[in-house]
This record gives C-alpha cells, sequence and structure tokens, in this order.
C-alpha cells in the first residue's frame, strides 16, 4: 500500500471520526476545518432526511461562471457511509453534489434528482492538507435551468423563503432578477432553486436595484396555473441590494399564474 494510499485513508477514517452510530453526525468540524493529509476535499453527502446519499457524485469545478453545469474539471463517488475523497492540487474550487434519480452520471437536472451546492463556494486546497466540505441534498421537483448569471456563492443580494398560499414551503422554486422590469425577456440572475425548505439565497455582482420574480419555471410566458409572484405593482416588484449585505426578504407567497 503507497504512502498517499494511507494518508487518503487516514483522511476518511478523520471524516468517520465525526460521525456517530447509525450514520448520526456528532459534533463536526467546520466545513473550512483543514486536516493533515493528501491535498484535496473530503466529506459527507447525506439526503434531505439525513441518510448517507449513496449513488451521489460531488463534482468540482474551477469556475462558475457556466452555473456549476456541463462536464465538471473533477469528480468523486460517494460511498456507502456518504463519504468522498476529491484528490485535487492547491487552488479554489466551486463544488455541488448531484445524485440523479436515473443513476446516469451525466444529463441536465431533472425532478426526483437531488443536488446541493456548496454553501462555501469556492474552497481553497492547501498543500499538505485535506479540507472538509460536507453537502445536503435537496430535492429537485421542476425541471431547473443554471445559466451564465446564477451565482452560488457571494456577499450581495437577497434572501427569503418561498411558500404557497396555504403557508408551505415551495420546492423547486427560482427566484429571478431583473435590471428593470421587463419580465418577458431571460433574467439577468437567477437563484439555485428552492428546496425542501423554500429558502433561498440570490447572490448577485454588484449592489443595485433589482425587480424580482419567482416561479417555478424558466422558460417562457407564465403558464397557467403555475406558482408565480412579483413583489409588488410597478415600481414595488423592484428592491435595492447594498454591496456587502444579503437582504432578508421574508416570506414571499407564490400563487397559480393566472387566477
Amino acid at each position: 500500500m503507497s504512502i498517499r494510499t494511507i494518508a487518503i485513508l487516514s483522511a476518511l477514517l478523520w471524516l468517520a471520526a465525526c460521525v456517530g452510530p447509525a450514520g448520526v453526525a456528532q459534533s463536526a468540524p467546520e466545513s473550512s476545518a483543514l486536516v493533515a493529509g493528501p491535498p484535496g476535499i473530503a466529506g459527507t453527502v447525506r439526503d434531505s432526511r439525513g441518510e448517507p446519499a449513496q449513488g451521489a457524485v460531488v463534482y468540482a469545478y474551477r469556475s462558475a461562471r457556466a452555473g456549476l453545469r456541463g462536464p465538471a474539471d473533477f469528480a468523486a463517488p460517494v460511498d456507502a457511509e456518504g463519504r468522498y475523497f476529491l484528490d485535487l492540487v492547491e487552488g479554489r474550487y466551486h463544488l455541488v453534489a448531484r445524485r440523479r434519480a436515473s443513476g446516469e452520471d451525466a444529463g441536465p437536472p431533472r425532478p426526483g434528482d437531488a443536488w446541493a451546492p456548496h454553501p462555501q463556494n469556492p474552497l481553497e486546497v492547501r498543500p499538505g492538507f485535506t479540507t472538509r466540505a460536507d453537502f445536503r441534498l435537496l430535492a429537485i421537483t421542476q425541471p431547473m435551468i443554471m445559466k451564465e448569471g446564477t451565482l452560488t456563492s457571494g456577499d450581495t443580494g437577497f434572501s427569503g423563503v418561498v411558500r404557497d398560499a396555504r403557508g408551505r414551503p415551495v420546492s423547486g422554486a427560482l427566484v429571478l432578477a431583473y435590471r428593470d422590469r421587463n419580465f418577458q425577456r431571460m433574467p439577468d440572475h437567477t437563484a439555485p432553486a428552492t428546496g425542501e425548505d423554500g429558502v433561498f439565497t440570490l447572490y448577485l455582482p454588484q449592489g443595485g436595484t433589482y425587480c424580482l420574480v419567482v416561479r417555478t419555471r424558466t422558460r417562457g410566458q407564465p403558464a397557467a396555473g403555475e406558482l408565480y409572484a412579483v413583489l409588488g405593482e410597478g415600481a414595488e416588484a423592484c428592491r435595492e441590494a447594498r454591496r456587502g449585505e444579503i437582504r432578508d426578504l421574508g416570506e414571499i407567497i407564490v400563487r397559480p399564474y393566472g387566477r
């Protein structure tokens, strides 16, 4: 057994030490924690119930410009214990974990899949250390489009929770940002789809005034019955985002379009 293999196994054992009996997470180190070992990123991936997400894959991208879509620069499978290890050189990487219901290892997100970008993207890899990064997968209930205007990290933007008229969180909703009130074109920026808790964070590259739409599809005119919402009529549909601040918009209630 090579020295490098032993080092990788040591890193995975370190991860296992952070998980208690029956896969219950204990007081694990923060995602930014480092442990002496081979350079790379290691951690656990769990589903929405907290169970190991066997069959998932963790992908690493050198850049987030493509919205964490398309062929990744690096990938690592998740084992039966929910653990993975990405063998990487020094640098910064954007990570996303995906588990496809079809069992395929490529293709666009589809309903029934689960995914999660890492909230601390980009993550840094340093020589002589393994970086820890854990994931909790979110279900995808609607086809999702990640375009070039989708950012997965930052310090400027909006946050909130999407609910239906009964107050239930809406999974698979997309929050779209426009520089003006012309909602008939492609949005300038898009938040990743909401998970089962309905929570969203829309990261923006800079401060300014943005007009927001929440919907469960992203192409074409809103369809009858599609869950949809704007923040108000006219100028009330727009909000100011200050640079360096994630502005909390609270609850946004979506209702079937056309009713």
